[in-house]
């Protein structure tokens, strides 16, 4: 008896406590709901539309329904023409028959007519038209000349469907127009035959028509009103130029494809050039514009054809009237080529932030209508009011991680752009933890995934930020507003790549400079007041590791720019120069490249290793080309040009890794490495991609006894990295515990530990940690691939 009396004390504490715990839950949540009210109601009476709008949506999905928000969202959309909100709103509204203003039927009206949704165009046109004179509204004439206008094009969109389905008309195979009659006008305008009632046919129509009776031919006698562009006619008919029956049935295949809805059958195919796409771009395109209405993020695997998929879409929503003006943003590497591509691939030209126009008349470039511009440029201040104050049909991000940060001004820029469709290309949606992925959808759109901290709580495992919870959901979630197509998925089979390293043994002069860089830095990092940033210090190791005229560069920078110890101690570490005659590294950089004749790819970190090499090819009588962030825009299109005409060396820093095709070589070398992994993910990524034909070889230098050299260590021969798919190396970091960065984490080891048996204990408890993080990752792989990969592929 005693032990049942405590178990249901125990139980009713228990209760107790659950109650309370929903209780303050509940109250926490009122609480925010109300500061988003009120943040709704001070952004709208400062006339800040666009945040009035986004507090507000938030505080409708979030709570019951409210009059107050509901108008404001209302009036934010329509002031900011935010059509797909704008009809969610509308309709939601329609269908619960809530209280309407005078012109919420005539916006419905409109949105429902641009979106081809024409039965509620015509019932909303006719319910405003009905109640304005009902109730006697003092509207504008426009309004109503608007809405008599909206109706009759409604109706006869309608009768054009219909008359479609009946006679069973196909672009493939158009009918001829029959011969044009003089009809008396007094005569009435013959309905279509209403199509037969069968299954099939009830199957093929829109879902608000499935349940509707055929509408009467005796109903169907619409207005017509005749619009002529007088200018354009009298043109026309002053030319005395007759068209030909071919541009007559031109133009009526045309006009027939306008009231096409449907984007099964791309119609920008037959019109791309010097191109062959492949079938999952096809499909994304169509399920981006089908199911996700232009506003996704394409998320595949570096080098499956992100751009060509956004190209595709563009071009489609182009040739259908859809979008007139656009806004690409790219990082400043990639603007020429996206430029390059628009042009030679779909035929789009872009006035672009390299252009001349851009220096010359920036108030008349930021009005073209086809806008590519760096992401650099457009965040300014000089050309941030410039980018936000226009509204662009369709605005295109690359490489869109660098909007992972909500904080940024990245992020900000995309948020406060008004825009109707919106593309956000990344190979890497999740790099370090889920809340990017939030970030990104909520630019998407706002309140998807609910609030940051309703996100954080439901989906992220605590202690763990790229681990997922309640997977299914927020797959379903997910699903709505991204694509990811895989490798795997897609099926294309690359050649396979070999990766070595190539472990240099330095001479007595390095080992000795090395060391004395080493402890330079531990020496300054343990200070309690470090006189040198820890960024500062951190670049001149990983300088060192990448060649002694690199290190030297930053010490000679010290020694001019620090009147203290630290410059007397750069100062004296610049004597050992003395002893570096011959840079071992270089040395075997060089019987590497003369082992035989293919084209290489040398990719380099620091610009005073860069110039070191050029300095030594140029003795050696080598051909090369060099390529780095200096050049002028001409200067790097040139080089290009020239490696893929055959010189055999390119000599690049890390802008060459971004955004290029490289795939006509199979040769890399990385001079020196960095301690970011997804940047050597990156480097290879540019030559194993689509269209590579041989096996792709990675040669990896590092000096023995360096930081990188125990980098390699561990990526290569603990966990495999160069075997992995890319990608999946950040999925395997971003299991290890705490938020540290690897290149952090790497660093504060070697200053840690200046011992070298320490050391070496420390980076293999890493390598340890590293490979139980991978067999958990390989462990939760096909969770993760329901959720990030094959869910999400077409």
């Amino acid at each position: 008896m005693p032990i049942d009396r405590q178990a249901k004390q125990k139980k009713k504490r228990e209760e107790k406590r659950k109650a309370f715990r929903r209780e303050i839950d509940r109250l926490q949540q009122r609480e925010q709901l109300d500061e988003y009210e009120w943040m709704t109601q001070k952004a709208y009476e400062e006339k800040d539309y666009s945040a009035a709008l986004k507090f507000a949506l938030k505080c409708l999905k979030n709570r019951p329904p409210n009059q107050a928000m509901e108008r404001i969202a209302i009036q934010s959309a329509k002031i900011l023409k935010d059509q797909p909100v704008l009809y969610t709103l509308l309709s939601r509204l329609w269908e619960k028959k809530g209280p309407f203003v005078a012109d919420d039927f005539l916006f419905l009206g409109i949105v429902a007519f641009n979106r081809g949704e024409f039965i509620l165009a015509k019932e909303a046109y006719q319910r405003f038209l009905k109640t304005a004179k009902e109730q006697k509204w003092r509207l504008p004439k426009t309004h109503l000349k608007a809405a008599e206008r909206g109706l009759t094009d409604s109706i006869f969109r309608i009768e054009m469907e219909t008359r479609s389905k009946s006679r069973h008309l196909s672009l493939s195979t158009p009918e001829r127009p029959p011969a044009v009659k003089k009809v008396d006008r007094s005569e009435e305008r013959q309905a279509p035959p209403s199509p037969p009632k069968t299954e099939e046919a009830q199957k093929n129509k829109p879902k608000s028509l499935r349940s509707e009776e055929p509408v009467p031919e005796s109903k169907m006698e619409p207005k017509i009103h005749f619009i002529i562009n007088q200018t354009a006619f009298l043109e026309a008919m002053q030319s005395l130029k007759p068209s030909d029956s071919e541009t007559l049935n031109l133009t009526l295949e045309a006009y027939q494809l306008s009231f096409r809805t449907s984007y099964d059958q791309l119609i920008c195919l037959p019109t791309l050039k010097n191109m062959e796409s492949l079938w999952y771009q096809e499909e994304t395109a169509r399920k981006v514009m089908k199911d996700f209405r232009g506003r996704t993020i394409l998320a595949d695997e570096v080098g499956l054809g992100k751009t060509i998929e956004a190209g595709l879409i563009l071009k489609e929503y182009c040739l259908r009237g859809l979008v007139r003006s656009v806004l690409i943003l790219t990082p400043s590497s990639l603007v020429n080529q996206w430029q390059e591509e628009l042009k030679e691939k779909f035929e789009l030209s872009f006035v672009s932030s390299n252009d001349l126009l851009f220096r010359q008349d920036p108030e008349g470039f930021w009005k073209e209508p086809f806008l590519l511009v760096s992401l650099q440029t457009a965040r300014s201040k000089r050309h941030y009011e410039a980018v936000t104050r226009r509204t662009y049909d369709m605005v295109i991000v690359d490489e869109a991680h660098h909007l992972k940060n909500r904080a940024t001004s990245n992020w900000k820029l995309v948020n406060s752009l008004l825009k109707t469709f919106i593309l956000l290309l990344t190979a890497t949606p999740v790099q370090n933890k889920l809340e990017e992925l939030y970030n990104l959808v909520t630019l998407l759109k706002p309140g998807h995934l609910k609030t940051q901290k309703a996100f954080k709580e439901e989906f992220v495992t605590r202690g763990n930020p790229t681990d997922p919870r309640n997977r299914e959901k927020l797959c379903q979630l997910l699903k709505e507003v991204m694509v990811r197509n895989t490798r795997s998925v897609t099926q294309l089979h690359l050649p396979p790549r070999f990766a070595w390293t190539v472990r240099v043994n330095p001479n007595d002069g390095e080992s000795s400079f090395y060391r004395h860089i080493s402890a330079f830095v531990a020496d300054q990092t343990q200070q309690a007041e470090m006189e040198l940033p820890r960024m500062t210090l951190r670049k001149l190791l990983e300088a060192a590791g990448s060649s002694p005229p690199a290190a030297f560069r930053m010490l000679g920078k010290m020694a001019r720019e620090k009147d203290n110890g630290v410059g007397r101690q750069a100062e004296q570490l610049l004597e050992l120069k003395k002893e570096l005659p011959v840079i071992a590294k270089t040395k075997k950089f060089l019987e590497l490249l003369k082992a035989d004749s293919e084209q290489k790819i040398i990719f380099i970190n620091y610009l005073a290793t860069l110039e070191h090499l050029h300095q030594v090819l140029d003795k050696e009588k080598i051909p090369h080309l060099v390529f780095q962030g200096s050049l002028t825009t001409e200067q790097k299109k040139e080089v290009m040009a020239d490696f893929k005409g055959g010189c055999p060396i390119l000599l690049t820093t890390g802008t060459g890794g971004e955004g290029h095709n490289l795939q006509f070589c199979h040769t890399m070398i990385n001079y020196d490495l960095p301690w970011n992994p997804m940047q050597i993910e990156q480097r290879i990524g540019r030559i194993h991609r689509i269209g590579q034909e041989h096996e792709v070889r990675v040669y990896n230098l590092c000096t023995a006894g360096t930081l990188e050299d125990h980098i390699l260590e561990v990526l290569d021969r603990k966990i495999n990295m160069f075997e992995l798919v890319i990608g999946e190396i950040d999925m395997i970091l971003g299991r290890l515990e705490g938020e540290e960065e690897f290149s952090d984490l790497v660093y504060d080891i070697w200053v840690q530990h200046p011992g070298e048996a320490e050391r070496k204990k420390a980076f293999d408890s890493l390598a340890t940690r590293l490979t139980q993080a991978r067999r958990v990752y390989e462990k939760s792989k096909e969770l993760d691939e329901k959720l990030f990969q094959e869910d999400f592929g077409v």
